[in-house]
Parts: structure tokens; sequence; C-alpha cells
């Protein structure tokens, strides 16, 4: 459904008219990814159910004022990424206990030997991306994790290309240091 053009505008215009099935299929068609950078945004996912929630109601509310002058994904990760960078500056951020958190990942993988061994690179490396700045690791998420071009982080986040270039070129850099007793 999503990264079809025609399909986009047909939904833009729908949503403008205020089709509520429009909403039910952009909510379909986006949740899961939306969900899925405000959880590596985040690490929690409490607060990235609640992020997902209120991107959603703020389109629901808005969606007369977009102007298409960018994608709708575009415009739908530029209010994520912007609601997640506003929780992780603000001091009410809900943090979530880490033993609940373990217990969940260990409930989901019947075999906790297999897991940890798959498992310890993509620890290191969300460890790694959350010790990140801010400002590096939405590019980080939106570029590696996301597929979106620079030319869409660009426009989501609203900065220059060459920010977006410089931060993502920095953002690897320290990943790559972090990472190094993994790499051949």
């Amino acid at each position: 459904m999503e990264g079809r053009a025609g399909h986009d505008s047909d939904l833009e215009d729908r949503l403008r008219r205020g089709d509520p099935r429009a909403f039910e299929e952009l909510v379909i068609a986006y949740q899961h990814r939306v969900f899925g950078v405000a959880l590596r945004m985040l690490r929690s996912r409490g607060e990235a159910e609640e992020i997902a929630q209120e991107v959603f109601l703020r389109v629901h509310r808005a969606v007369g004022d977009f102007r298409g002058e960018a994608k709708l994904s575009t415009w739908l990760y530029a209010i994520t990424s912007r609601l997640c960078l506003n929780r992780l500056a603000s001091g009410e951020r809900h943090m979530a206990r880490e033993g609940e958190e373990s217990l969940e990942r260990l409930r989901a993988d019947a075999d906790p030997a297999a897991h940890a061994e798959r498992g310890e690179l993509e620890a290191a490396l969300q460890r790694a991306i959350t010790e990140l700045p801010e400002e590096r690791r939405v590019v980080v998420v939106l570029r590696d994790f996301e597929g979106l071009s620079y030319e869409e982080i660009a426009a989501a986040l609203d900065l220059p290309l060459g920010t977006v270039r410089s931060r993502l070129h920095r953002a690897r850099t320290d990943l790559k240091e972090k990472l190094e007793r993994f790499l051949p």
C-alpha cells in the first residue's frame, strides 16, 4: 500500500474530504512504520505506542492543512520524529523498567541461548544507537531503518540536505567506533 504515488495521492484527496475509510487506510498502511520509528527513538514500547497514537491524532486534526508539498509518508515521519525528539528532551519522560523489558524479551524467545547468541550484536547496536545524540539518532533511524532518502529526511526534519548528510556521517562514524569489536 505504501509507496504507490497514485494511491497516496488518492488517499490524500479522500483524507481532505473527510472520508473516514481513508483515515482507517492511512492508519493501516503506516501504523507499523510510525511505531517502529518511535520505538527505535525512545526504546520504550509504551512510549512508542503513545507517540504513534498522538501522531495519528495530529494527522486527523491537521489533514486539511496538509499541502502535499512532501509525500504523505514524509509528513508522517516528520510528525513522528518531532514528537519523539520532544519526548526525549522533556523532563516528563517515563523511564521503562529494565527488568520488565528483559522478561518480555525472554518470553518472546523460547530458546534463551539462541536469543543471546544472535542478540549480542543487535543489543550492542541498539545500545550504540541509543547513546547517539538525538539529532544524529533520528537521522540514522530514518535512513538506515526506514529507508528514507536524504531528501525525504531533510524535508521531514526541516533541515538542509548538507546537515542531514553530515549528521548521518558523524552518526555512522560514532557507531563504527562503538562497534569495532564486532567488525571483521
